[in-house]
């Protein structure tokens, strides 16, 4: 059961200065946005639905929302990004970038702030039972939103509109007169927004210079230009370092030793998912066995992660993760948390403390060995585990 570290990498053959050009990537960022329209039926759509109703051989009618096809999110080629572009649907920034200062952990950082408009063409189509349309509106949804974003000078934006959906809450079914003159329409974006620059990296990721002009020709030039350089990246927003390890699993146990409660914990976990701290998940459910005191059964959930706190080592044969981060009882009520998850030859073992906004740890776990379920903990390659022979 338990894992083992993976072996380091090495190079085979050393490495020699090239310099490539490439497009450097300032920040990535993905997200969701939802727009809600009120549709309204015309006088003569209402007319056309309500002689279909009277049909009993065409009904039941349906209403049907039809979005605009969107390019794939890869490749992410400059040949591909002017066909995000179209007629139906688009996305573009309004007005000029402007300079922020953002918190970002624990620490300030230098931003912008740009707003981004995302607008799109739908079709709502009615239907008969046997799929001929009745009537069809078109609708233009749009969304503007802003974007606190890692867009230095020298920079350019790619914003991008990789799905569109479209949903009826209301329902989409129509059965009997009178047909209802209005309803409710959900449009969503899937976006995908980078910052990037071209640039010429010095392999591995050091940016490299242009050569000097030391070649002598019998044209004498004296003018001075100004020396080459590339945009800044912004450090502590884009990008985010690697986990060193990742843990998950469903298991539960009884509080060990040392614990403030008697009673069985239950945890569920997926940290640093795909070696990022992003979307990592922690809840955990303890039921309280000893009632002398008062049943104190709760549920715990993790909101926020201090990936600076992540800690991976070896322990006993395998490997031991924890990490520090905040999180809320199932009444709303906020705690810092302190999480440990063992995965080892001998057994899984994973430990909880709850501590308050005094810094009293008003729960603690001790060590709980899991009787039901599993706990993985596995390594991360990242770069500093990468080594190359050094040049002759």
């Amino acid at each position: 059961m338990g894992k083992h570290h993976k072996p380091i990498p090495k190079a085979a053959n050393s490495l020699q200065d090239e310099c490539i050009r490439v497009q450097k990537v300032y920040d990535w960022v993905t997200d969701t946005l939802s727009v809600t329209k009120r549709i309204a039926f015309s006088h003569e759509e209402m007319r056309r639905i309500e002689e279909a109703m009277e049909d009993p051989g065409r009904r039941p009618l349906r209403i049907k929302c039809k979005t605009p096809r969107t390019p794939p999110a890869f490749p992410l080629s400059n040949d591909h990004h002017h066909k995000c572009v179209s007629e139906h649907f688009n996305c573009e920034q309004i007005g000029e970038k402007r300079d922020v200062t953002v918190a970002v952990n624990g620490g300030f950082a230098d931003a912008q702030l740009v707003e981004l408009l995302f607008t799109s063409d739908v079709i709502i189509e009615v239907v008969d039972r046997h799929g001929e349309i009745v009537t069809d509106i078109l609708v233009n949804a749009s969304v503007l939103e802003s974007f606190v974003l890692c867009f230095p000078d020298g920079t350019d934006l790619f914003c991008r509109i990789t799905k569109i959906l479209c949903k009826i809450p209301t329902g989409t079914v129509l059965l009997n007169s009178p047909c209802p003159s209005h309803f409710t329409i959900e449009v969503t974006f899937c976006i995908d927004i980078q910052v990037e620059a071209e640039v010429k990296l010095e392999v591995l990721a050091k940016f490299c210079t242009p050569r000097s002009n030391d070649l002598v020709s019998s044209v004498e030039d004296n003018d001075v230009c100004p020396d080459i350089s590339f945009p800044e990246q912004c450090p502590g927003i884009f990008p985010r370092p690697n986990c060193d390890c990742a843990a998950s699993g469903e298991a539960n146990g009884m509080t060990g030793e040392n614990a403030s409660e008697r009673g069985r914990l239950a945890v569920l976990a997926d940290i640093c998912p795909n070696c990022s701290i992003h979307d990592s998940s922690l809840r955990f459910t303890f039921e309280d066995l000893d009632t002398s005191d008062g049943q104190k059964n709760f549920t715990f959930t993790a909101t926020d992660f201090d990936q600076e706190t992540l800690c991976c080592e070896e322990f006993k044969g395998g490997l031991k993760l924890t990490i520090s981060g905040t999180g809320r009882l199932g009444d709303g009520e906020e705690f810092d948390f302190n999480f440990a998850a063992v995965d080892s030859k001998s057994g899984d073992l994973f430990q909880l403390q709850l501590i308050n906004d005094r810094g009293v740890t008003v729960f603690e776990s001790g060590i709980v060995s899991v009787e039901e379920g599993n706990l993985t903990v596995s390594d991360c390659v990242t770069f500093e585990d990468i080594k190359f022979k050094p040049q002759p």
